[in-house]
């Protein structure tokens, strides 16, 4: 089943620059979709590391304190 989407010109272009020969604008898309979950589970993952790191350092500082350094 398919839609009517209304876009706007430039939009339209946009998505057109990004068509493959062959693709649908569905498909183009799709892969944005797809594109833009990868990017928030590729920010989960640095968020993750960074909250890792952070805890590093503190553990770091607060093993030198208990260490007298």
């Amino acid at each position: 089943m398919s839609k009517v989407v209304k876009v706007e010109d430039q939009v339209y272009q946009e998505l057109d620059e990004l068509r493959q020969k062959g693709d649908t604008f569905s498909q183009v898309i799709e892969d944005m979709l797809k594109a833009r979950l990868k990017i928030f589970e590729l920010l989960g993952i640095i968020e993750g590391q960074l909250k890792f790191r952070e805890w590093q350092r503190r553990e770091l500082e607060r093993l030198q304190k208990q260490q007298g350094g």
